[in-house]
């Protein structure tokens, strides 16, 4: 099986990711239910859509329940009892490891064409879906209509960077206890400096020459982020969930899970 051809994107401009900030800061004012319609409108800054949905799909039930659509009752009936099943990004979520998935990560997987018919039967003519895994095989799905084909590379491009952050806001406002703690173990100065030019878009190089440290150096030291977020799978996780710690949204981790932890000393740069 073809996947994980995400490495081909381009990189978003920095007007790009200025915007992609101020959608971040965005959702994470999202805490409620009947707040969830706010996060379509979010990424429609980034890309203009027509419909959108988003849910929780449970990999060990084989089950998705949706949170918010303004898809139409009928064809999200349709969709929770039969259609969901030959989603690519559903069917990778089942069969993958990864943390993301997309419904164009694997052009092997092809959607049935009743599927295709059904959804241009409800005026459905493009569409992209992501998935992203959680904790205990509970997953968050978020899926996206009705762009301009020309937009599909920016929208999967922003969905590998936001789609962390749209996990983290449906947990939150769905009140979900699978919701992520604050990490265990602090970062020290120079893992905050790294992850605050992360957040800001900058590439590991441009950060190495900010920084005047060797391009190894902050690779290990976004390693060691990773590590301590949980053993997140790559820096847009990282990003996430440092932004949200950052902002006292995720809680504390219990006293006796923390004094486990060796407090974080800063190896000398070489």
């Amino acid at each position: 099986m073809i996947f994980r051809e995400s490495g081909n994107l381009v990189y978003p401009s920095r007007e790009e990711f200025q915007t992609l900030g101020e959608v971040m800061q965005d959702l994470r004012s999202i805490d409620s239910v009947s707040k969830l319609g706010n996060l379509s409108k979010a990424v429609n800054r980034l890309v203009p859509h027509e419909f959108s949905g988003c849910g929780i799909f449970s990999i060990r039930k084989c089950q998705i329940a949706v949170g918010h659509s303004n898809y139409g009752e009928e064809f999200c009936n349709l969709y929770t009892s039969q259609g969901f099943v030959t989603d690519p990004a559903i069917q990778l979520l089942q069969t993958t490891p990864f943390h993301l998935t997309s419904s164009e990560d694997s052009p092997d997987i092809a959607v049935p064409r009743e599927i295709l018919s059904l959804k241009l039967d409800f005026g459905i003519r493009s569409c992209f879906s992501v998935g992203v895994r959680g904790v205990n095989g509970l997953c968050t799905y978020f899926v996206f209509s009705n762009f301009a084909p020309s937009l599909l590379p920016k929208l999967r491009t922003f969905m590998e960077i936001l789609a962390p952050h749209l996990h983290l806001t449906y947990l939150r406002s769905s009140g979900n206890e699978t919701m992520p703690s604050a990490p265990t173990a602090a970062l020290t100065p120079r893992e905050e400096e790294i992850m605050r030019w992360v957040s800001e878009g900058k590439t590991n190089w441009e950060i190495s020459v900010i920084l005047k440290v060797s391009l190894s150096t902050v690779r290990t030291h976004l390693r060691n982020v990773c590590e301590k977020l949980g053993g997140v799978e790559n820096r847009w996780n990282a990003a996430a969930q440092w932004q949200w710690s950052t902002a006292g949204i995720l809680v504390e981790p219990p006293a006796k899970e923390r004094r486990k932890q060796k407090p974080a000393i800063e190896k000398p740069l070489q």
